[in-house]
């Protein structure tokens, strides 16, 4: 089951990156940058990887040196952007929208009128895959089922928590409500020890 899209994107703030970038053709002094991805084994660790490439490429003109941290997602590189501890940070649509409003998981921290997003990456349809004789059809047969929400900090727990609330569920709502990180919760639903994954991902 695929429900609606959010778009990944490179997001950086105001008066970090921009301010930086302007003095690098200036100073030949190599410059580090640095991009919160994911865990080293989803998608955003190797795209940022693969933007950090192009951009060393051309080091030697522009001065500037790319490098990537592997952080749990979306929503802690927002907030890891905020605090001034990533230049820029690869996050879902739906949350980069929270922290620029300062809702949701943003409330405390307030709006961050400073994001601004630099390029858009490509779609992740909110998708959940179950097991075939758990007897789910529907996203409310997920009720007494064991399933894996995410790891905390990750868009894929916020979009689900999203999904909860939306429902009025909680954890207990489920049989189980594991926080695997993506990586192992395949493993974990091939070996029956959870019957739905969540997956915030781009399908081929």
């Amino acid at each position: 089951m695929a429900f609606r899209n959010t778009v990944i994107s490179l997001v950086m703030a105001i008066g970090v990156g921009v301010t930086s970038i302007g003095a690098f053709a200036a100073d030949p002094i190599t410059e580090v940058v640095t991009i919160g991805t994911g865990g080293v084994t989803g998608v955003y660790y190797p795209t940022g990887g693969a933007i950090c490439r192009l951009v060393n490429k051309s080091r030697n003109e522009h001065g500037i040196r790319c490098s990537t941290e592997s952080t749990a997602g979306s929503v802690a590189n927002l907030k890891l952007i905020e605090k001034q501890d990533l230049d820029f940070g690869i996050a879902q649509s739906d949350w980069l929208h929270h922290a620029y409003n300062g809702s949701s998981k943003f409330s405390t921290e307030g709006a961050n009128r400073d994001l601004r997003v630099v390029f858009a990456i490509h779609k992740e349809p909110f998708t959940v895959v179950a097991r075939a004789d758990s007897g789910i059809k529907t996203i409310d047969d997920l009720k007494g089922k064991r399933v894996n929400i995410g790891v905390e900090g990750s868009g894929q727990r916020g979009t689900m928590e999203t999904l909860m609330k939306a429902k009025g569920w909680n954890k207990k709502t489920f049989g189980l409500a594991t926080e695997l990180k993506a990586s192992e919760q395949a493993s974990a639903l091939c070996g029956n020890e959870i019957d739905v994954m969540i997956y915030m991902i781009g399908h081929p």
